[in-house]
């Protein structure tokens, strides 16, 4: 098929940093996307889990890459033995400078910023060859199974159970809520409590879980906002057999840092890579919703309506350069992966203040009005939820304070009191 992407999208290359081997790479990638893949439409969602026909097109399109000789979405730097290309950044940059007009399956998103990077760090060789290659090739979806009923944030105090039975197998039991696209993955990454006598951070474990089994129940969360993007799970006996297990008995914690790392820093670096690239720009593009919503309501002659939208573009331009710094910063590896915390932060910060200016600017109108009968397009979209993507606000916080500032850590129990002696909101005693 031949497509057309649209003029709105402004390709910008480095062609003249070419070795003869990347030109060559690039000009076959350039000749195989414009005749496989879709074009990038303005308004379509990097990733909409509401949209089943979305979801099975980025499947396609992923396994497409893959068979095409690209490695899939985001494999061009993995290792040849595991799906990927073998090849250095510079090859992942053109590809995606070619790729700027175009939909890349983006709803591989937990699957490639995440699992992906985890099971490459503590895999092993036998689960990077398998699990790898399935998400490059376009076969498994993935999500995280980390928050649950009785705490979100407090990640290490999760009570889903994991015990090793005779016949070698693990057996899960528990409930994991907000699990973004959960109804749509075949594979998650969860973190178990295997040991509750041991200190809090210390009795946990990750699984790898295939969700298509029996005993895993997948229940869509219906959202006030409307959709049903997030669901919770209920694990009864689920079995895991133990060459599922990633990483060390009861060593679950130091995996969970890097998969929250990865989630930082994916977040960081534009979660749906390729979309939104690092590059200087001499101007500011500001964003032509605030306008548009003013003009329905009929205000955007008014002086104080025009004052919360110049507010509203100077929070995008800052939001926008310090996330392209820290994004550039990551890829050149010039900043730790955990500086993903300081673009998580300021995100959760500033999308509150968005959302309280852009709800002074539709006053009534966005408490009255739903989104799709609504005259001006604002209801609750107005309203963001981003400060409890990738971790509360708070959380967040803690982390920049704790681990860039050097401040002291919150007061809290001995960091040895075992994890069942510990209070707990959970109906029933942990033994």
């Amino acid at each position: 098929m031949q497509n057309n992407p649209t003029a709105e999208i402004v390709v910008s290359t480095t062609e003249d940093q070419d070795s003869d081997e990347v030109r060559a790479f690039r000009l076959r990638a350039r000749e195989w996307m414009k005749d496989n893949l879709p074009p990038r439409l303005p308004h379509e969602a990097g990733n909409d889990f509401d949209d089943a026909a979305l979801v099975n097109r980025d499947r396609e399109l992923q396994k497409k890459l893959h068979a095409a000789g690209f490695g899939g979405h985001q494999g061009i730097t993995v290792p040849v033995e595991y799906g990927g290309l073998g090849l250095d950044q510079r090859f992942e940059d053109v590809f995606l400078e070619e790729a700027a007009p175009y939909r890349l399956p983006w709803s591989f998103g937990n699957a490639t910023n995440i699992a992906m990077p985890c099971i490459l760090a503590h895999g092993t060789e036998e689960q990077k060859r398998k699990y790898v290659r399935a998400i490059l090739d376009g076969t498994h979806l993935w999500a995280q199974l980390l928050s649950e009923p009785s705490g979100g944030s407090d990640l290490a105090g999760v009570l889903t159970r994991a015990e090793r039975r005779e016949d070698g197998n693990w057996y899960l039991n528990g409930s994991k809520v907000w699990t973004t696209g959960g109804h749509h993955c075949d594979m998650g990454l969860c973190l178990a409590r295997t040991d509750p006598t041991l200190r809090k951070h210390a009795g946990l474990t990750i699984f790898l879980v295939n969700f298509h089994q029996p005993g895993m129940t997948v229940n869509p969360i219906k959202l006030v906002m409307g959709g049903s993007e997030f669901c919770q799970e209920f694990l009864d006996d689920v079995v895991v057999p133990d060459e599922d297990r990633l990483g060390e008995v009861n060593g679950g914690w130091k995996v969970a840092q890097t998969q929250l790392a990865s989630e930082r820093k994916g977040m960081a670096r534009g979660w749906h890579v390729g979309m939104h690239r690092a590059e200087t720009s001499p101007y500011i593009e500001p964003n032509v919703r605030y306008g548009k919503i003013a003009k329905k309501l009929g205000t955007d002659k008014d002086p104080y309506t025009r004052a919360l939208i110049g507010e509203l573009m100077v929070y995008d331009a800052v939001s926008d350069l310090i996330g392209k710094r820290i994004n550039t910063g990551l890829r050149s590896g010039k900043f730790h992966g955990e500086a993903g915390a300081i673009s998580s932060l300021m995100s959760s910060v500033f999308d509150i203040d968005r959302t309280k200016l852009v709800s002074a600017m539709a006053g009534p109108e966005g408490i009255a009005t739903f989104d799709d009968a609504s005259a001006n397009g604002v209801g609750m979209s107005r309203v963001s939820t981003h400060r409890i993507g990738g971790g509360t606000l708070e959380t967040q916080m803690n982390l920049v304070a704790e681990r860039h500032l050097g401040l002291p850590r919150e007061l809290g129990p001995a960091p040895d009191t075992p994890f069942n002696q510990l209070r707990s909101n959970a109906t029933a005693k942990i033994a």
